[in-house]
């Protein structure tokens, strides 16, 4: 069949992704977006980003080995409306708002990821953690 990609939607459960990944993130770059006029998407930046975390169990392989979670891996996301450059250094703990299911897709095993909001995450003071 040709021409079908207008039929075709694919849903992103991104509430399901924070939650496994703890929608908090370690900032690693950042570029320009020059944004989409014509689809209602302004300029922003587009940001990468490293995963902390990852509880999702991702079951076994054909071999019955455990696949590997996505902890340390990065991935791209792109901030709709917001100034660039945006104001963290590499190493920041970020968190993640306002996901745009409507702009977000899955194509050719790539997350295309756009959210409204970036901000850095709140990190607990030195010596708050657990006593032991």
């Amino acid at each position: 069949m040709l021409n079908v990609t207008p039929y075709i939607h694919t849903v992103i459960d991104w509430d399901s992704v924070a939650r496994d990944w703890g929608n908090s993130f370690t900032f690693v770059s950042q570029s320009p977006y020059r944004g989409k006029p014509e689809a209602g998407l302004a300029a922003g930046a587009t940001v990468t980003l490293q995963i902390n975390n990852d509880t999702h169990d991702h079951g076994v392989d054909k071999s019955g080995r455990k696949r590997d979670n996505n902890a340390l891996e990065t991935f791209m996301a792109t901030v709709i409306g917001c100034n660039y450059p945006l104001p963290f250094v590499k190493g920041d703990k970020v968190t993640l708002g306002g996901f745009l299911p409507n702009a977000s897709y899955y194509i050719n095993y790539s997350l295309i990821l756009r959210f409204s909001s970036i901000e850095k995450a709140q990190q607990s003071a030195p010596g708050a953690g657990p006593k032991g």
